[in-house]
């Protein structure tokens, strides 16, 4: 009996197995078109949509990189939880999370959902943040407590965003700033950071992640407001605001890729 078990084990499995791969190529082929037509509309869009990246160009460009925006903070974040939290393999959901220029939301609802209490993304593209709201509904484990907020972060400071929206004074203990700060010049940074500031809790984690830039960027920069030289660059940017902070950088697939947490102590 078991024996004839295996037979029919050892034939399904290869079957099963050519039937997912395909479907998988055909899936990757629908997420590069969609990619495709993303960047490529007369006025095309300035945000990601990151399941282009997840069932596109990981697995059929080995284009990675796109995953250290969400491994770097998420591991740093391990500092507000308390040692028996760890030892009971039982974090709490009590994290109150911004995704600033969230674009499609994707780094807070994919590696926040488990810890997070409220997740409040915010960008000016209303057309990003569907996505995210779309997603919301087809992912029951993520965290229903999300608003998604559609406001100019260069206009209003969060604070005054999230009261107008919320009615609630709410302090965030991370905020993640992915592919966004390049987006402003000099002036709204320090309005956008000294903002950030004021909206987090006594302790808490800030993430910015951006790019060096070549000499001839490509031709989805052409609406970035701020070239970053150096790792060094966008450190020296950051530390200005916070306690301390801790830098890194990585080159895949000829993108000179660069990170900065910046921590706020009492």
């Amino acid at each position: 009996m078991k024996s004839l078990k295996n037979q029919i084990n050892n034939f399904i499995f290869p079957v099963l197995q050519s039937i997912a791969i395909n479907v998988s190529k055909f899936n990757a082929f629908l997420y590069k078109k969609m990619k495709h037509i993303d960047w490529h509309k007369d006025n095309n869009t300035e945000f990601m949509d990151h399941d282009q990246d997840y069932f596109y160009q990981a697995p059929f460009r080995g284009n990675w990189f796109f995953f250290d925006r969400g491994v770097l903070p998420r591991l740093e974040t391990n500092f507000l939880f308390e040692n028996e939290e760890f030892k009971n393999l039982k974090p709490k959901k009590k994290l109150n999370v911004l995704d600033l220029c969230s674009g499609d939301s994707y780094y807070s609802q994919f590696f926040y959902f488990d810890i997070a209490d409220l997740i409040v993304s915010i960008d000016i593209d209303q057309k990003a943040l569907n996505r995210g709201k779309k997603r919301l509904k087809n992912h029951n484990y993520l965290q229903k407590n999300h608003h998604f907020i559609n406001a100019d972060i260069e206009k209003l400071t969060i604070k005054e965003i999230v009261e107008k929206n919320l009615k609630e004074n709410i302090h965030f203990d991370v905020v993640l700033f992915n592919g966004a700060i390049e987006h402003f010049d000099q002036n709204q940074i320090d309005f956008i950071l000294t903002s950030v500031i004021e909206s987090m809790k006594k302790v808490g984690l800030f993430f910015c992640y951006t790019i060096v830039e070549k000499e001839e960027p490509g031709e989805h920069f052409h609406h970035h407001e701020f070239f970053f030289e150096n790792k060094e660059h966008l450190e020296n940017i950051i530390k200005k605001y916070f306690n301390s902070t801790k830098i890194y950088e990585n080159l895949v697939n000829g993108r000179h890729n660069i990170y900065c947490l910046g921590l706020k102590t009492e």
